[in-house]
């Protein structure tokens, strides 16, 4: 039976090769010690030359290996190398790969030894020209080093090589499952002493038990007693490939966004009776389908609310372990609210799908690239990508598109016929998409999917599909990207900024909801990311995302996460200091309260100023508009003795005051207000020191707003904000209270300055200093500023368990917080 031992722990870094490393006697104990995944260079937040990570690199193991006698063989499983790997044992060559996001293998049992053996892995982090995504300019950072997990592999002299399970897709026929299954016959088991030639291979199903299952990740052989349905097929001497079915399954539950089943489907090779290789995949059964009246899933028109992820961190680039990996997943799913993302520009992590998969998150995954494409030797690099990138990932039941042309490149008609070509050999069961930016691209693929940035000013937020495909029919067309580089904007930025970042986030939204030949839209981009220098800010950041780099959101995240059914979640969130002087002229209205709930009721300083209702005027589509707060008085004007009708006169003249100025009143509302003084016998310095009291508050001891969300009748959220709010305390949240003592394992520490209101101080930039006690280590500096009033950063847990302990000063204020580095599982 295979044995994986994940090689973590015990490595030793050196930056540039020399062959005098790659002997087995080279003492390398001067050498950084490292774990994998790994950065090849720690690096600043910002503002950093993007050559400094960019070069070769030589990693060093000493691996116990143990007797391949009877034919046994001995392989490296690499899931990520940034950009180029050369694998040495014992000073010999083993392998090489070229490309920074595809996993791949290196067979060591020809130059492997039993005991201690070197292990050397030259990694060459330059921009490659021969490799996807590099040959000219690139907006996205391809940082160095051993990023993702390395696996060492013991088999068989046969073993599986490759499963793909294709679940029936028809509604009706969530009973059937076919298996597609390869084996590796090269060494020649017989020849190697392992007897008969003839192989058994059987199949065994059975529902996934989730994370906290004692089963979880088929730790444990199926049994007929535990099993939905068993099939068995006889391999002869000629045969390496079998496909298999499992009929008349019952109880198959299909896989949805809401109720994301999973099923474990168990795949063991025998030899004369006894196992000598196991896979476990997991499966799902859901009827994803592209239509030209929208996207369908279970049967289910389903409006595709996504946004584009890129898999970068500050500090240590792409190499962040698994817990770090899933929490995007999480964040995505149950903080942004979407139910699509969109891997761009690459395959990534394994351990993010899984999560994707275990929530129900939809994926758009595609192949590496940017724009650019290279010559033949660089285009067969891209299909070796695609290739693999399939392979990997074609079981899962998030995936249901497929990206088989590099993003907004020009049209390529022999290329993207080979892409096309492979994707369909290798996974015919679901479409294919090529992301351009190009009206009447050719349209080779299953759905047309498409950049949109339009949507420049409060016109047109998206052009219609037929207009952008040029084709006299309409196609499946899904919106890839919006917004981004057309409105960059920085969490710190001044609040008109932030709020015009969500409105034109909501716009588009409101107008893919509103088409249905648009089957959804997804915003870029979900996180801020360093960049190179031809793009970016002058820190060389793309301040595109609806969160920064640290996932602490911006008011145009609260677009997406309200979109969600109050069921799920209660979202209220003002898109507001309600701060008198922090826009421009004063001006504090209108204020965007993002929020699912059915009404709003505002009270000031605790007296109640009124209800108020979703904007579906503005945003007709939206599931959840916006509530537009439009004045601050309300209901205090009938206090006075207005009549209903000079109230509705004197709320309107005071929204536009509030909003523009005086100015923008125009003739017909000065002639409106002076009708009205008069009706009222009141002088307008009478009328000015009245709005002044009621919607200004100059000189009042408190100055207070409170929302009330209410949905059904039933008051359910409230928040309060304060236009006299100052900062009180500082506070440190982990996202999880415990981590393994693994030396890997990581969570993140959000750091905040918060007001007597429990809200961020959003431009406070106090310096913050760290520390930490325990078994731990913080990833970063020790000395943090607050950007925007918070800031944030990872503890990593270390190699022996116990309490970890980070304190936090800062000038005014401090704090600590505490996990547990447990004893790790492996």
């Amino acid at each position: 039976m295979r044995t994986l031992t994940r090689l973590d722990r015990g490595w030793r870094f050196g930056k540039g090769d020399d062959e005098r490393w790659l002997r087995p006697d080279f003492d390398a104990s001067g050498w950084t010690e490292t774990w994998v995944p790994a950065t090849n260079l720690e690096l600043p937040l910002n503002g950093f030359d993007e050559t400094s990570y960019q070069f070769i690199s030589t990693w060093l193991l000493d691996l116990e290996l143990p007797s391949l006698e009877s034919g046994r063989r001995a392989f490296l499983d690499f899931e990520g190398v940034m950009v180029k790997a050369e694998v040495f044992l014992n000073g010999r060559r083993a392998g090489a790969h070229i490309g920074g996001y595809t996993p791949f293998s290196i067979e060591l049992t020809n130059l492997a030894t039993k005991g201690r053996n070197r292990l050397a892995v030259i990694v060459d982090s330059r921009e490659l020209p021969e490799a996807p995504p590099f040959g000219h300019v690139v907006d996205y950072l391809c940082y160095g080093g051993i990023y993702r997990e390395v696996f060492l592999r013991i088999q068989e002299s046969d073993y599986i090589s490759s499963v793909f399970a294709k679940p029936s897709e028809a509604l009706s026929e969530f009973k059937h499952l076919e298996v597609d299954i390869e084996i590796d016959r090269s060494a020649g088991g017989a020849a190697n002493g392992q007897g008969s030639n003839d192989l058994t291979l059987s199949l065994g199903l059975r529902e996934w038990p989730g994370l906290d299952g004692s089963t979880a990740g088929g730790a444990t052989p199926l049994s007929p007693e535990s099993s939905f349905a068993q099939a068995v097929h006889e391999l002869s001497s000629s045969e390496s490939s079998a496909r298999l079915a499992l009929s008349d399954l019952a109880g198959i539950e299909p896989w949805s966004p809401e109720k994301p089943v999973l099923y474990e489907l168990e795949i063991l090779l025998r030899r004369g009776g006894s196992p000598i290789d196991r896979r476990v995949e997991r499966i799902g059964w859901r009827e994803a389908e592209w239509r030209t009246d929208g996207f369908f899933l279970n049967g289910r028109r389903l409006k595709l609310r996504g946004l584009n992820r890129h898999q970068s961190y500050p500090y240590v680039g792409y190499a962040m372990p698994e817990r770090a990996q899933r929490r995007d997943a999480e964040i995505l799913k149950r903080e942004l609210g979407v139910n699509l993302v969109r891997t761009s520009h690459y395959p990534q992590s394994r351990h993010f799908l899984d999560a994707c998969d275990e929530l129900g998150l939809l994926v758009f995954e595609e192949l590496p690239g940017w724009q650019h494409i290279g010559d033949r030797a660089w285009q067969d690099n891209a299909m070796a990508d695609l290739r693999s990138m399939i392979e990997r990932d074609r079981n899962r039941p998030s995936i249901i598109l497929w990206g088989v042309r590099i993003n907004e490149s020009q049209d390529s008609h022999d290329f993207y016929l080979r892409t096309n070509a492979l994707a369909n050999e290798l996974d015919p069961t679901r479409a294919r998409g090529g992301v351009r930016y190009l009206e009447g691209s050719e349209f080779l693929e299953d759905v047309y999917t498409f950049n949109d940035f339009s949507h420049a000013t409060e016109g047109r937020a998206l052009r219609k599909p037929r207009a952008v495909t040029k084709l006299r029919r309409d196609v499946p067309y899904l919106v890839t990207e919006h917004n981004g580089h057309m409105f960059p904007t920085k969490r710190f930025d001044n609040e008109e900024r932030l709020v015009e970042h969500a409105l034109r986030h909501a716009r588009v939204l409101d107008a893919a909801y509103g088409d249905p030949g648009i089957a959804g839209a997804i915003g870029w981009c979900a996180f801020d990311y360093t960049t190179h220098k031809d793009f970016g800010s002058g820190d060389r950041v793309c301040y595109h995302g609806v969160s920064d780099m640290f996932r602490i959101p911006k008011y145009a995240a609260w677009v997406y996460a309200s979109q969600v059914e109050p069921a799920e979640r209660i979202v209220l969130e003002a898109a507001s200091l309600f701060a008198k002087g922090e826009r421009n002229a004063a001006a504090m209205l209108p204020i965007q309260v993002w929020t699912n709930c059915d009404e709003i009721i505002l009270h000031r300083s605790g007296a109640r100023v009124g209800s108020y209702f979703p904007d579906r005027k503005a945003f007709p589509h939206l599931p959840h508009p916006p509530v537009v707060i439009r004045d601050l008085i309300g209901d205090r004007l009938a206090e006075l003795g207005f009549s209903e009708r000079d109230q509705a006169i004197a709320r309107d003249i005071i929204a536009v005051i509030f909003s523009r100025g005086m100015e923008a009143l125009g003739w017909r509302r000065k002639l409106r207000m002076g009708l009205l003084l008069a009706r009222n016998k009141m002088s307008f310095d009478r009328a000015e020191e009245l709005i002044t009291r009621l919607a200004i508050g100059w000189g009042e001891k408190s100055d207070s707003y409170e929302l009330v969300g209410v949905v059904g009748g039933k008051e359910v959220a409230h928040r309060v904000y304060g236009g006299d709010a100052y900062a009180t305390r500082l506070e440190l949240r982990p996202d999880d209270d415990e981590i393994f003592a693994d030396g890997l394992d990581i969570t993140r520490f959000v750091l905040s300055l918060l007001d007597q209101y429990g809200n961020i101080q959003p431009f406070a930039t106090e310096a913050v200093e760290l520390s930490i006690e325990g078994p731990g280590s913080i990833v970063g500096p020790r000395l943090l500023p607050l950007v925007g009033g918070t800031a944030a950063f990872w503890v990593r847990g270390g190699k022996e368990a116990g309490e970890i302990l980070i304190r936090a000063r800062g000038s005014r204020f401090a704090a600590s917080a505490t996990i547990a580095c447990l004893p790790s599982p492996s």
